[in-house]
């Protein structure tokens, strides 16, 4: 594990001046203080900050996304399932496109200035969307508006994220490193269940266009917390050669090692099979075919956000999981199962219950390939590979527009059930095509794949 600390260190390890003189020359479990080894990632002060930071991001972010899909019903009824697919298809190109910039940013910059910049962008677009929402100043053309403000925010967040993902070894060191990744997702889908009954019932009384102005008071919060952030983490790539080039690397990278390309294929369907029914055009069938109203509708969506949350607080107890592949194959095969749940269920009770299943499946698949590729990835190239989690995210939103033109043309009831069934009969010959991938975590990884000309 030395080669770890070392990358560690290269890149900023230690958060600011006080800590670095404070530590003993070698990190190990042994010169730790007892204290710090029972809090894990919570002993490190920036990490706290970057953890109230995400917190507020999770919050806002499912508020502003179905207040738009609110504002599209109220506005565009006949065309709202394709209206919706095309608000999907435009965050997913954004995210397809500035992942794969993003991971390189994140891998030739200073990451900390990455994220100020990111949520200072995210503050100025979300300011126009409400905007368009309360004037709607172009009649029926509001809504390419509307897209191209959504293509500039999941741009921003595309770019964020991996900044944020490769600064947390950064800032936590690797023996932490578990600890943070688990951490950070009970932070994002704590305030899951809150956001959705609480968005369902500002919606049912208020102009959409007002209450997605009320989300952007969270940025009073998310501003101040990253600019108190103290760590140093700047990307380590070839900056000889251009960034398309740095991007080429990266993904060459990823496809030399087995691990990780085994991992994000399974990421990738799970986005671009699983998500697009349950998640992307959910809101639209929990109204539609269930027949349920918008408050409803929010008590409804609170299932899968108490299964994010379980899921969350389950990993911090299990901290062994996350870094098994079992975890990860067991996880993608169950979400496939409750999507195919939900598709053929009329029942609202067994809806929840898939419901929960998808929301949990969906928090262990992210944790533990989170996990998986941070620990086997090179510092060098942490950034670019961390790049495509987002990217597959962008798969899954573009995803959304074929699945709700089929949903149009042939109805829900119909694509719904191929989706689901699609994901199911993918991850299980992803599985046992690749045995070496059930096998990670159950013998130590010895060192990286190693990078271009490495």
């Amino acid at each position: 594990m030395a080669w770890l600390w070392r990358e560690t260190e290269r890149s900023g390890g230690l958060a600011d001046e006080e800590e670095a003189q404070a530590a003993p020359p070698v990190r190990n479990d042994s010169n730790r203080p007892n204290y710090r080894m029972a809090r894990g990632a919570w002993s490190h002060r920036d990490f706290r900050l970057l953890l109230a930071g995400s917190a507020a991001v999770g919050f806002i972010q499912p508020m502003q996304f179905l207040t738009q899909i609110f504002w599209i019903q109220d506005q565009y009824p006949d065309r709202d399932v394709l209206y919706v697919g095309l608000v999907a298809a435009s965050r997913g190109s954004a995210m397809l496109l500035f992942g794969l910039i993003g991971g390189a940013f994140a891998d030739r910059f200073e990451r900390r200035q990455v994220l100020m910049g990111c949520q200072l962008a995210s503050l100025v677009i979300g300011a126009g969307v409400a905007t368009l929402m309360i004037v709607e100043p172009l009649g029926q053309a509001n809504i390419a508006v509307l897209l191209a403000l959504t293509f500039l925010a999941s741009g921003t967040m595309a770019v964020d994220q991996p900044a944020r993902t490769a600064a947390t070894p950064a800032i936590v060191g690797m023996q932490d490193l578990p600890s943070a990744i688990t951490w950070q997702m009970v932070a994002q889908q704590v305030t899951f269940p809150l956001a959705l009954p609480l968005v369902g019932f500002l919606n049912s009384f208020l102009a959409p266009g007002t209450v997605y102005l009320l989300t952007l008071t969270a940025w009073i919060a998310i501003l101040p917390l990253i600019a108190l952030l103290r760590f140093r983490s700047v990307g380590t790539a070839n900056r000889s050669i251009s960034m398309l080039g740095n991007i080429r690397e990266g993904l060459a990278y990823t496809r030399r090692d087995a691990t990780i390309f085994g991992v994000i294929g399974l990421v990738v369907v799970l986005q671009v099979l699983g998500m697009p029914g349950p998640a992307t055009l959910g809101p639209v069938w929990m109204r539609n075919v269930l027949g349920l109203s918008t408050t409803q509708f929010g008590f409804m969506a609170m299932t899968w956000g108490l299964g994010t949350f379980a899921a969350s607080f389950f990993y911090v107890w299990r901290k062994d999981l996350p870094g098994r592949g079992t975890t990860l194959c067991v996880a993608v095969f169950v979400f496939g199962a409750c999507a195919a749940l939900f598709a053929h269920s009329r029942l609202v009770p067994l809806t929840a219950l898939a419901n929960f299943g998808l929301g949990f499946a969906m928090v262990s698949t992210m944790v533990s390939s989170s996990t998986i590729v941070q620990k086997t990835v090179s510092e060098e190239m942490r950034g670019r590979v961390m790049g495509l989690f987002p990217l597959a995210m962008g798969l899954s939103m573009l995803g959304g527009l074929p699945a709700s033109i089929a949903g149009q043309v042939y109805g829900l009831p119909v694509v719904f059930p191929v989706l689901a069934w699609a994901t199911v009969g993918v991850t299980a010959f992803i599985i046992f095509a690749r045995p070496s991938l059930r096998a990670v975590g159950r013998r130590p990884v010895l060192e990286p794949a190693p990078a271009a000309g490495g």
